[in-house]
């Protein structure tokens, strides 16, 4: 259920539960309009670690094809097929999983899924506004394929709010033409990252002068 009334779940226990089922009838808008459930009695609360449940309960329908980042990267070197073929081979984020954005009253989250057991996160994304300046001049190699309309750092924490394992980004915010007509402003996020000093440190012999690793996730 989207939402019961008066009951409070705490992280951490199992319940038994009796509510009650209310459907209310608008001709206007279908049969039944709308549903709603009210907690009636708690019948138990036990401390119990969950077993056996699935990591999410997204349908596969619902992401399959979708949500899914384009890669993209630069490279100015002696040398560019060394780095090229170490960037193709070694992306920053993982290309086969699905990217979700949404957002609730914490602030925005973040959720990629690959399968049912394959998940990473959920957590909450820090944003902290920046002005184009503030970006490395290097990124002009691999500019954004769309119109920008606002720039960010995007950092991933856990669902606490504690900081992770994950690297932050540079973020140009864009928006898709379908989005543009439906009046949207912003449903494309590019996440830049400089990577040429770790380049210039792996392969110090191939005369490494920029390297820029870009995805482009959008959001529907």
């Amino acid at each position: 259920f989207r939402s019961i009334g008066g009951f409070e779940f705490e992280k951490g226990y199992e319940y038994r539960i009796k509510i009650s089922e209310t459907s209310y009838l608008d001709y206007s808008m279908g049969q039944p309009a709308w549903t709603e459930h009210e907690l009636l009695e708690v019948i138990s609360k036990e401390k119990k670690a969950s077993e056996g449940l699935p990591k999410h309960f997204i349908p596969e329908a619902f992401y399959k094809d979708k949500f899914l980042p384009k890669y993209r990267y630069a490279v100015e070197a002696d040398n560019k097929e060394v780095i090229e073929e170490d960037l193709k081979n070694n992306s920053i984020l993982p290309l086969d999983y699905h990217y979700f954005y949404y957002g609730n009253s914490e602030g925005p989250k973040w959720l990629a899924i690959k399968d049912d057991t394959n998940v990473l996160g959920p957590g909450l994304i820090k944003r902290t506004n920046k002005a184009q300046e503030e970006f490395p001049e290097v990124y002009q190699i691999l500019p954004p394929e769309g119109q920008v309309n606002g720039f960010m750092e995007w950092s991933f924490l856990d669902e606490e709010g504690n900081e992770t394992g994950y690297p932050s980004f540079d973020v140009f915010l864009g928006y898709s033409a379908r989005s543009r007509e439906a009046g949207v402003t912003s449903n494309l996020f590019y996440l830049y990252k400089d990577l040429t000093a770790h380049y210039k440190s792996k392969y110090p012999e191939a005369g490494v002068k920029a390297v820029v690793a870009s995805y482009t996730i959008e959001i529907n």
